[in-house]
């Protein structure tokens, strides 16, 4: 950390409707009054536009887990994410309509209680009500943060924890006093529990307490302090660890696990080998995406302001440090669902945005209006962007699925008054039964899951296994000798086509229409499935 972090500059000059005072800006009417209208506002968008129901894919996998007060799930430690599950089975407990409804609206609030946290932390930084006002905005409906507002996902839970930690260290900062760095550590130990993107916050905490020692702001039983506290904010995955060890599996395989996944996860958590061009290209795409404003230029300012005002000096080297590793490890990260990974990036471009604001205006009143119309200028262009693509027949490389528009479903953050899964769900599960067994990817099958399980419709139906969530019986195997059975009486069924099956089954079994689904029978040519050591009686 640079020297210039010694002390603030008594020179700073606040906005000229900064909130009065020597003391915590946040703390004065107003300010207050902004930080807890950021809230309720948040609140209230993101519960109109929260789904009403089951989700497909993973927000399918987190309802059915919270209805289960499932911990540790069965993909291995770093997608346990026991401190969401926690918190979201806490929330569900209240009577606000249907299950997955109410853990739909958990993430509602954690988005609410992020854009609070982000207007306490710019009001601090910036002393502007304006650029903190505006700066909300802007992340509140920012296309990833948005859009896991208002289904059943981690990220926005994330973003609290990111926000929680950066307005911790702001107080440390201004009262150089070790126990909000304490407090901070708690709150990235919490944060991991959630989700381990915030073991990418390590490396600025590293130059904090270097720089804390340096300058004997630390000491050693400071230090200490702050490895206790980030050890029990991260209690929840720690026994999540303990238990495997207590199972007996080896530690240092347990410790690996936790840090980069199981073998099937860590060869793409440590990959090297990307396209390079193809990733410059859809990062560029991810901010965009994120930021449809102009808005988005004043970022590049909001460091270098931050960089020169010695009160912010401590942000654009801790925010900065975040943002690198964050993005360097989103951008080498070749998955699906790559562009969720960008989460820290989006978060702190947003708090970046804020602070060119403050510098932009430069006290100037006359251009609040433009700047709060290309703040909310974003949901104008959800809004319109489907019809747009579509006209223009640009393709998303997305999946096209039974009452799901991929246009509207992937551009359009809200989600309010989208029932697709749990229709798609009842009307398969009413093709297969009584008796039959439905294969098919997580996609597809973990909604359909959660709708046998949790509410009751088509008990009688037999679902393929494994997955990413463990379904009550009846249950198959999907193997050869599994689906063999359900082929030969006419009752086996997928609700996957191509290349979302395995190819095994595609080589051996005709995949034809049946409604919305596909009926599965053995090609007139082919072998019985096999499997390594013998053919299928």
């Amino acid at each position: 950390m640079s020297n210039r972090l010694e002390s603030s500059d008594p020179r700073r000059a606040p906005a000229p409707d900064a909130p009065h005072g020597s003391g915590d800006p946040s703390s004065t009417k107003a300010a207050r009054s902004l930080i807890i209208g950021s809230t309720l506002a948040g609140l209230a968008l993101y519960a109109a536009t929260c789904a009403p129901g089951v989700l497909w894919q993973d927000s399918a996998m987190f309802q059915f887990r919270v209805w289960h007060f499932d911990l540790a799930g069965t993909e291995g430690l770093p997608l346990a994410h026991p401190l969401y599950i926690l918190l979201a089975r806490l929330l569900a407990c209240l009577p606000l309509g249907e299950f997955a409804y109410r853990v739909n609206l958990f993430s509602a609030l954690c988005g609410a209680a992020s854009l609070g946290l982000a207007a306490d932390f710019l009001l601090c930084m910036t002393r502007s009500r304006r650029a903190a006002l505006a700066g909300v905005i802007v992340l509140g409906v920012s296309h990833t943060f948005w859009t896991h507002a208002v289904i059943a996902e981690v990220y926005d839970l994330y973003a609290v924890g990111l926000l929680a930690e950066l307005c911790l260290l702001e107080r440390f900062f201004r009262c150089r006093r070790a126990r909000w760095l304490v407090f901070a550590a708690i709150a990235n130990g919490l944060n991991q529990s959630n989700h381990l993107m915030a073991i990418l916050h390590w490396p600025a905490y590293a130059g904090v307490l270097f720089w804390g020692l340096r300058g004997r702001t630390l000491n050693l039983r400071g230090i200490v302090a702050v490895f206790a506290g980030l050890a029990a904010g991260s209690s929840p995955y720690l026994y999540l660890m303990g238990r495997e060890l207590v199972a007996g599996r080896p530690a240092g395989v347990v410790v690996w696990e936790a840090l980069v996944g199981p073998p099937n996860r860590a060869t793409f958590v440590l990959t090297y080998a990307f396209p390079f061009a193809r990733q410059v290209k859809n990062a560029i795409l991810y901010f965009v995406m994120n930021f449809p404003t102009p808005l988005l230029l004043l970022a590049p300012l909001g460091l270098m302001g931050a960089w020169r005002d010695r009160a912010m000096t401590w942000f654009a080297l801790f925010g900065g440090a975040i943002f690198a590793v964050g993005f360097v490890f989103a951008f080498r990260y070749v998955v699906p669902d790559q562009f969720v990974f960008y989460t820290p990036c989006y978060v702190l471009m947003a708090l970046f945005i804020g602070i060119g604001i403050a510098h932009w205006q430069s006290g100037r009143t006359r251009r609040s209006w433009l700047v709060f119309v290309l703040a909310v200028l974003p949901a104008a262009v959800y809004e319109v962007a489907p019809t747009v693509l579509r006209r223009a027949q640009m393709t998303l490389g997305t999946r096209d699925l039974p009452y799901r528009d991929s246009y509207t479903y992937f551009i359009r953050p809200r989600k309010n008054g989208d029932t697709g899964a749990e229709r798609y769900a009842r009307e398969a599960l009413a093709l297969v039964a009584p008796g039959g067994a439905l294969f098919g990817d997580v996609t597809v099958k973990n909604p359909v899951t959660y709708v046998r399980d949790v509410l009751g419709a088509g008990r009688d139906v037999v679902i393929g296994v494994p997955g990413d969530i463990t379904p009550a019986e009846p249950t198959v195997e999907m193997s050869p000798e599994g689906i063999a059975p359900y082929v030969e009486r006419g009752l086996a069924y997928s609700c996957s086509a191509g290349v979302y099956l395995p190819k095994w089954l595609r080589d051996s079994h005709d995949v034809t229409p049946h409604g919305i689904i596909y009926r599965l029978t053995r090609k007139a040519q082919s072998e019985p499935p096999t499997r390594p050591g013998g053919t299928l009686p």
